[in-house]
C-alpha cells in the first residue's frame, strides 16, 4: 500500500487530561519510525493563556490561529498532530473537511479523564500553564464527547487517563469508575502501532461535491465574494447608529425580505473583519453555487456568530 504524505492526528480531551504528555510520547514513537512530526497547539498563539477558554472573542481566534497553522503544515510533508482542547463537535468537522481537502488520512484520539484527574494534574503544571479550577468545570460541562458513529471522529482512539504513576496491572477491570488505578500521562498504555499503521498506510480522505473548491463561473467568483462582503460589512456599520440593540438591520441591496442582520451588540469593524475573512476562507470548503446566494450566507453566518 502507498504511503499517504501529511497525515492528521487530532488529538481532543478535557483540560489538563494530559493530552501534551501524551501527544510527546507519540511525537517520539513516531520520530523512532523515521517520521517528522509537526505538533500545533495553543501555545504556539504568542498572546494565548488560559484565560481566554473564559472569553468568547478570545477563544474564536485561537481557534482559528490553530486552523490556520493546521492548514498551513498539511501543505508540508510530514505528520500533523493538533494538541488542543477541540471540544467543539463543530470545530472537529471543520478540521476534518481540511483532512479531506488535503487527501490525507486522519485519526481522532480521545484523551478521557475524570474531573478529578485533570484537576490533580492541573495542579502539577507550572503556575502560568495552570488553569483556573472554575475554568476546568466549565470546560468540562461544554465539552462534545467524540461519538465513533460521526465520520469526523472516526477512527477513534480512546485511552483512559488516570493518576497511577505505574501501569495498569493485567486483570485489572477497564473502568473509569476506578481512577486511582487508571495510568497517569505518563504511564498510560497508547495505541501507538494502531494509530501507526492507520495514518501511514491507512485509506486517505477522498474530496467529494461539498470539500471539493468550485470553478470560478463566473471567472470574477472571488472578486464578487469580496466585493458583496465588504458592502455588508459597510452597511451594517452605517446601520448600526440608528439601530437599537434587539433590532434587525435591513441590507435593501441584497434581497432585503431575507437579509436582516440581528444586533445582538453592537460589533467592531475589527470583529466584522475577522468574520469576514473567516467566512471567506470557509467559502472555498464549501463552494457557493450562486452570486446571488453570497449575501444571504454571509448573514446568516454573522448572525450565528453573535
Amino acid at each position: 500500500m502507498a504511503t499517504v504524505e501529511m497525515p492528521l492526528l487530532l488529538v481532543t480531551g478535557y483540560p489538563s487530561c494530559g493530552k501534551s504528555t501524551i501527544v510527546r510520547r507519540i511525537r517520539d514513537y513516531f520520530a523512532n519510525e523515521g517520521k517528522d512530526v509537526v505538533i500545533i497547539c495553543d501555545d504556539d498563539y504568542s498572546t494565548f493563556c488560559r484565560d481566554d477558554y473564559n472569553n468568547a472573542t478570545k477563544e474564536k481566534e485561537q481557534r482559528s490561529f490553530l486552523r490556520s497553522s493546521l492548514q498551513k503544515c498539511l501543505n508540508q510533508n510530514t505528520v500533523v498532530i493538533c494538541d488542543a482542547l477541540n471540544y467543539i463537535k463543530g470545530y472537529r468537522y471543520e478540521l476534518f473537511l481540511i483532512a479531506k481537502l488535503c487527501k490525507t488520512t486522519y485519526a481522532v484520539l480521545y484523551c478521557h479523564a475524570a474531573e478529578e484527574t485533570c484537576k490533580w494534574l492541573n495542579e502539577g503544571k507550572q503556575e502560568q500553564m495552570r488553569y483556573k479550577e472554575e475554568t476546568i468545570g466549565e470546560l468540562i460541562a461544554r465539552y462534545e464527547k467524540p461519538e465513533p458513529r460521526n465520520r469526523w471522529d472516526s477512527p477513534l482512539f480512546e485511552v483512559k487517563v488516570g493518576k497511577s504513576e505505574r501501569s495498569v496491572a493485567d486483570g485489572m477491570p477497564d473502568d473509569m469508575s476506578i481512577d486511582l488505578e487508571h495510568p497517569s500521562p505518563k504511564f498510560v498504555e497508547l495505541p501507538f502501532s494502531e494509530i501507526f499503521k492507520w495514518l501511514i498506510e491507512g485509506t486517505a480522505l477522498v474530496e467529494n461535491q461539498s470539500t471539493q473548491v468550485a470553478p470560478l463561473a463566473p471567472i470574477n467568483f472571488l472578486h464578487e465574494l469580496d466585493r458583496v462582503t465588504q458592502e455588508v460589512v459597510s452597511a451594517i456599520m452605517e446601520g448600526q447608529r440608528n439601530t437599537p440593540v434587539g433590532h434587525h438591520i435591513v441590507i435593501t441591496a441584497h434581497q432585503p425580505s431575507e437579509n436582516k442582520v440581528a444586533v445582538k451588540k453592537y460589533r467592531t469593524l475589527a470583529e466584522l473583519t475577522r468574520l469576514r475573512r473567516q467566512f471567506i476562507n470557509m467559502s472555498k470548503l464549501h463552494p457557493i453555487d450562486s452570486k446571488s446566494k453570497i449575501a444571504s450566507l454571509f448573514i446568516h453566518y454573522l448572525n450565528s456568530n453573535p
